[in-house]
């Protein structure tokens, strides 16, 4: 199974297409290329997301309320990214 490419994903200035990470390349890399500005911000949250859930997936049960209000937190700054409001 071929590995993602690892984040941050950013949305290029004209808002259609996903890059991968800044790099010493003089061409960065295209993650994806798409017909809405909305899909761009969605795949580019896509690392984000990743790490999140893999934050929450079985800690889920022993976390104290502090963390969780963390987790609480970056989920809601990560769907405010996701539509545009960050």
């Amino acid at each position: 199974m071929r590995q993602h490419t690892p984040g941050p994903w950013r949305v290029g200035d004209a808002g259609a297409t996903v890059f991968g990470p800044k790099s010493d390349k003089p061409v960065p890399e295209i993650v994806a290329t798409v017909r809405h500005k909305a899909n761009a911000r969605l795949i580019a949250a896509a690392p984000e997301m990743l790490e999140l859930l893999k934050c929450y997936i079985g800690a889920h049960k022993s976390m104290t309320p502090q963390t969780l209000e963390r987790y609480d937190a970056e989920a809601r700054a990560l769907l405010a990214k996701m539509r545009g409001e960050a």
